[in-house]
């Protein structure tokens, strides 16, 4: 059982996928979860004697089983979580954003100080499903993690949320409700959003001096013409392998991810560098 729950944590801490399309003994597609188990038993004689000689509905390899033991770790992890904040003032960071299968889910962060290690310390505690992005459902997600936690309002501090008016709103925002809660509650703007704000406007609000709107629309217009298509970035695969310099894939910048774009910077230099 040790191993079984050994490959569980792997596989949760790396965000892998567990079950395969089919998990029938001939199928190649087992999942991960039952190809790490084959690989285990190979060299692990326990974990081979476990599988021949254990009865069939004693394996511990199912689906359901799988579950209880990501379950049974959740369970663990958040009540390492609850005993770490008992008793201690927190704050709480929030924001939401649609998911690969168009689901709005919000994450929920808990940050508070560590007396023994001398420093603020952050816990991801949950993912809330979000079917209305109204100010009060959201704030009633907020208000379950807290019950999930076992803290109430007053033991928060502060919130933590983007500039958006459904969370930041001073009378009917996320903001306003949890004040209603507790009033001696901050809310302090997201300092990442703040900063990609003050970037944004420093770069556009000039119509006469858009020199750096401009070049970053001309490092944009050189992906979208290389990277998309298939023929071009093989021609600078070519070229790159002719001068013997290293190819450097191109990035897309982003809107709200501003180290997105020194990314993309760094790219066309190192290329330019090399090309010329």
């Amino acid at each position: 059982m040790k191993r079984l729950i050994d490959i569980v944590r792997c596989l949760a801490k790396g965000g892998r996928p567990f079950r395969g399309h089919n998990e029938k003994t001939d199928s190649h597609e087992r999942g991960l979860f039952l190809n790490v188990v084959d690989l285990l038993k190979k060299y692990d004689p326990v974990m081979q004697r476990h599988l021949q000689e254990s009865p069939r509905n004693a394996t511990y390899l199912s689906n359901r089983i799988q579950n209880d033991l990501i379950m049974a770790l959740h369970n663990i992890v958040q009540q390492k979580i609850v005993s770490a904040i008992n008793g201690k003032m927190i704050s709480i960071i929030a924001d939401d954003t649609a998911d690969c299968g168009h689901h709005e889910q919000m994450s929920v962060v808990v940050r508070y100080f560590n007396n023994e290690q001398q420093s603020p310390v952050e816990h991801f505690v949950s993912i809330q499903r979000l079917l209305k992005v109204d100010a009060q459902s959201i704030f009633d997600q907020i208000n379950n993690v807290l019950e999930i936690i076992k803290t109430d309002w007053s033991s928060v501090i502060s919130v933590c949320f983007d500039g958006a008016s459904t969370m930041s709103g001073c009378t009917a925002g996320v903001q306003m409700k949890c004040k209603e809660k507790n009033h001696e509650i901050l809310y302090v703007h997201c300092y990442a959003h703040c900063l990609n704000l003050v970037l944004v406007d420093a770069c556009t609000s000039n119509s006469q001096k858009r020199t750096v709107f401009d070049f970053f629309g001309i490092i944009q217009t050189l992906y979208a013409f290389m990277e998309g298509s298939p023929v071009r970035h093989a021609v600078m695969e070519k070229i790159s392998q002719e001068i013997g310099t290293q190819l450097k894939t191109l990035k897309s910048l982003s809107n709200t991810r501003w180290a997105c774009r020194a990314e993309a910077v760094a790219a066309v230099k190192e290329n330019f560098t090399g090309f010329t």
